[in-house]
């Protein structure tokens, strides 16, 4: 595995590396998609980069407050930024917030931007899979299948790649969709009702989730839920755009009246 990744004199943790690539190419795309959906480009920018900032300050700042009494005695250590000391689900959360409240202020359509978000999400989860992958992060439970790969003394699932295929996979659908005449919000639903399908099936290989009783991965649960309201919210979104079927009509020559 390659937790760093030497650049000249200097190193870069993969997974930092994976993360700056997955933002940047996902911005990208979804750029572009913003384009083809008379939405302005700069917006997605704007977005991701104000996510982003949100989430990695209060990933941070969260982090230290559960663990304060560690930074009693050199309390500048609290800026020092590094994958193990964020809490991102809680971080995640903050920056999602702060995404909506300035889509809400920009007065951009949220739903047809999120449309324009969804591939490029798809391939960022697939380059941030590949990083864990490359890092040793995420890793997956003991297993003899031909495929396994040596990590942490055992032969292992390698389920960074099943994510990574999942999502590169879910990101070539989602193009073809896109291609569609579709109702605002439906391609966005698809990614996420493809991407926590997949969750459900790959997590169950993965050796570092917590488990459930019952055998489940709390990811799995997550991921199970998500599915289930994406597909809810498709359905409703199906059944709002069927038109009621037209009346029969008797023919002409039955309204005529007799001469």
């Amino acid at each position: 595995m390659y937790p760093v990744i030497p650049i000249g004199p200097a190193t870069i943790q993969t997974a930092i590396a994976a993360l700056i690539v997955a933002i940047w190419l996902g911005t990208t795309i979804a750029e572009r998609e913003c384009g083809r959906r008379a939405l302005n480009g700069d917006d997605a920018w704007s977005v991701v980069m104000l996510a982003a900032a949100v989430t990695v300050v209060a990933a941070r700042l969260i982090y230290a407050l559960q663990n304060f009494p560690a930074y009693e005695s050199d309390w500048i250590e609290i800026f020092a930024l590094t994958p193990g000391t964020l809490s991102l689900d809680a971080g995640l959360v903050c920056g999602l917030i702060a995404a909506y409240a300035y889509v809400q202020h920009r007065r951009v359509p949220l739903a047809r931007f999120a449309d324009a978000f969804a591939p490029g999400a798809l391939v960022a989860l697939a380059v941030l899979a590949l990083g864990q992958f490359l890092s040793g992060d995420a890793y997956g439970a003991p297993t003899k299948v031909p495929w396994a790969v040596n990590l942490y003394g055992e032969t292992r699932h390698p389920v960074q790649l099943y994510d990574a295929f999942a999502a590169l996979l879910g990101f070539v659908l989602a193009r073809r969709w896109a291609r569609r005449r579709l109702t605002d919000g439906t391609l966005a639903l698809f990614a996420a009702a493809w991407y926590s399908a997949a969750r459900v099936l790959i997590d169950a290989f993965r050796g570092n989730a917590a488990v459930l009783p019952g055998g489940y991965r709390t990811t799995q649960v997550i991921a199970l839920g998500v599915l289930i309201a994406a597909l809810w919210l498709l359905g409703k979104s199906v059944t709002g755009n069927e038109r009621p079927a037209t009346e029969s009509r008797p023919p002409s020559s039955v309204l005529r009246p007799p001469p």
